[in-house]
């Protein structure tokens, strides 16, 4: 039986939505959360139910490659024969929650079918999986299942130009607690990134991200790479707020209350943890006891 390795979920730090329009990102695995092909010969309800999507994922590939439409070479042959002898994915991610459960699925293919792995640059591998992951929600930036892929932090500076990174200063300070907040809701991600592309063909929405956003956006991943807390701090307000004024669909309502109090005094702050609309919530604190008091019965989970 051939043994397969574990791909871990993914934070987007910084970059969700402006990525899309060539902004910087930075992306860091987490470790908390992971899934791995298994095989069975009696497989439960719910290992079907995942050898049944993995099927339907290997029809959307063949019908790509028969088409030379296929960005990558993969054994298909190979795949087939895998899950006719009862390969499922075995996850532990949890899905619609912006951790990257299908990015890893589809990093898993990739590793175990892939036929060029070596040969492929950052910038492709990325479009590969862009292409490999749309089937899950309509479109994909490639960076949940090139993160999972590479288990390293990732910055992105363009969609030409990203490199894996040693692990963020900002993660590493006593200063700052960064953490996720669980919403108790699954997110949309085809919907609201629909929602997003509809908003950028108004002239006014698209000029916001442009000139306000992905500024603010890189400033906050330069500052928090570097380790200046107190800098990040201050831009980081800023970056919450923007998402306030011109994303509040993709802010559960349920949290409007904590995302206006953290734009309100210092204790913390939130942003959005991948497309939003539920799943986690972003945070960075100066004083991790103080959140928790402050959230009292909503589960949180510090990173790093």
């Amino acid at each position: 039986m051939e043994t397969y390795r574990s791909f871990y979920a993914k934070i987007l730090l910084f970059g969700e939505y402006s990525v899309i329009c060539n902004s910087m990102g930075l992306t860091i695995p987490y470790t908390e959360y992971s899934g791995r092909f298994r095989q069975a010969e009696m497989l439960t309800e719910e290992q079907r139910q995942s050898a049944e999507c993995l099927r339907s994922f290997y029809q959307y590939l063949l019908q790509l490659s028969e088409k030379n439409e296929l960005l990558t070479s993969l054994d298909l042959e190979k795949f087939k024969n895998a899950l006719d002898n009862g390969l499922y994915f075995d996850s532990k991610i949890p899905q619609s929650y912006g951790l990257g459960s299908s990015g890893a699925l589809s990093a898993a293919v990739f590793d175990n079918f892939g036929l060029n792995k070596q040969e492929e640059s950052l910038p492709e591998l990325k479009r590969i999986f862009a292409q490999m992951e749309s089937w899950f929600h309509g479109v994909s930036s490639g960076l949940d299942p090139l993160n999972s892929y590479l288990n390293k932090p990732l910055l992105i500076y363009n969609k030409e130009k990203m490199k894996t990174v040693a692990v963020p200063k900002g993660l590493l300070t006593d200063e700052l607690t960064t953490f996720l907040v669980d919403t108790g809701l699954n997110g949309k991600t085809d919907n609201l990134v629909q929602l997003f592309f509809d908003s950028c063909r108004h002239y006014k929405f698209y000029k916001e991200v442009k000139n306000t956003l992905i500024p603010l956006n890189n400033r906050c991943i330069q500052l928090f790479s570097e380790g200046d807390i107190p800098g990040f701090l201050k831009e980081i307000k800023r970056l919450s707020a923007f998402f306030w004024e011109h994303f509040k669909p993709m802010i559960p309502p349920e949290f409007y209350k904590w995302w206006e109090k953290g734009l309100t005094d210092d204790l913390f702050t939130l942003k959005l943890c991948g497309s939003g609309g539920g799943g986690f919530l972003l945070g960075f604190t100066p004083d991790f006891e103080a959140v928790q008091k402050e959230f009292k019965k909503i589960i949180l989970h510090k990173i790093g």
